[in-house]
């Protein structure tokens, strides 16, 4: 069974304060008189579910079109955090036993609110806390993603995504996944290739194995 994890991309929804909102307009419409239906749309490459590339943080680091595909496709484990957590820290993570190579999702309260479509910003979502960050550097974790448009907490700075990003981890945001339940699956991710760019817009899948 396959399990749509991506949020759908349309005008008006939930985004991140400082970057661009999204917008879809329709240039040629059929029920207008044209041959074809085509559309435009307008938005940041972190928008959605979407994969941080290294150059997100790191100046020298790769774009979205160099990730290994390797590392996006594969076994991945969805680890379910608890209402009463705020941040995931380091203490959190230690009963998981976190694996070299691995691929870890935290599925949390945000889930609630993306699978809503709840277009209001939420300031106290659940992140990854720096320590966390770096337990999973110093596990040499592949990849790990969350349920809200960044990893790390609102303002507070951006030692979560330096760590992770500085190590080569990959690093999805926005999943949906509120219908997952916690366990092994096989995970597909692919963002769309934009050359060196610093993220992109992706299509996350879960195969229940």
């Amino acid at each position: 069974m396959f399990i749509d994890v991506s949020m759908d991309i349309e005008g008006g929804m939930l985004h991140w304060p400082a970057d661009p909102g999204v917008t879809v307009k329709h240039f040629s419409n059929i029920k207008n008189g044209d041959s074809a239906n085509n559309s435009e749309i307008t938005c940041g490459t972190h928008t959605g579910t979407h994969i941080d590339a290294p150059h997100h943080f790191v100046e020298s680091g790769i774009g979205i079109d160099k990730l290994n595909i390797n590392t996006l496709i594969g076994r991945c484990r969805v680890i379910e955090v608890g209402n009463s957590v705020k941040v995931i820290s380091k203490e959190f993570l230690l009963p998981y036993d976190i694996k070299a190579g691995e691929r870890v999702l935290f599925k949390t309260k945000n889930s609630s609110w993306i699978s809503n479509k709840d277009n209001n910003f939420h300031q106290d979502y659940v992140y990854v806390g720096a320590d966390a960050a770096s337990y999973l550097v110093d596990n040499d974790i592949a990849l790990v993603g969350i349920d809200y448009l960044s990893i790390e907490g609102y303002h507070i700075g951006h030692d979560t995504h330096k760590t992770l990003l500085g190590a080569g981890v990959v690093v999805i945001e926005g999943l949906n996944l509120f219908n997952v339940k916690p366990g092994e699956y096989n995970l597909i991710a692919l963002p769309i290739k934009i050359k060196n760019s610093d993220g992109a817009p992706s299509r996350v899948i879960l195969e229940k194995s």
